[in-house]
């Protein structure tokens, strides 16, 4: 058996996700591994390489996808720390955590970049971000 939802549910549920981030920040991160959900707190073994802040604005909805807008929007911004990108984290204005992704130099994970070898001090930038509710299981 499936589960589908339509497409008005889909663009709504994706669009209040991408609300959430509203001046809100991107934090890469690296350690051991990736917690197991977004639920879980980071740990010791985890250290931010960078913060990269969303706009007042973050992103629009459009069918199920929600983009990040591409002015202002996880500008560059200087690295914290010397480390490879292992997930990212998506937090609310607030610092309450909404997404928690996997982060690749390849195509293989939710945020890629040309690099995921973080260097300290040299800018980081993400270029494009999604985020894509699907409309069944």
């Amino acid at each position: 058996m499936a589960v589908f939802i339509s497409n008005n549910a889909a663009s709504s549920g994706v669009a209040a996700i991408g609300a959430r981030l509203n001046s809100g920040t991107l934090d890469l991160y690296a350690g051991s591994s990736q917690p197991a959900d977004a639920n879980t707190d980071t740990t010791a073994s985890h250290y931010i390489l960078a913060a990269l802040p969303f706009s007042t604005v973050a992103g629009v909805a459009a069918s199920s996808t929600w983009t990040a807008a591409t002015t202002g929007v996880l500008s560059t911004t200087a690295a914290i720390s010397t480390g490879i990108a292992l997930f990212y984290r998506a937090y609310s204005s607030t610092g309450t955590v909404v997404i928690d992704g996997s982060v690749s130099s390849g195509v293989a994970s939710d945020l890629n970049f040309n690099t995921n070898n973080i260097v300290q001090g040299v800018s980081v930038t993400v270029t494009s971000y999604s985020l894509v509710l699907p409309e069944h299981a």
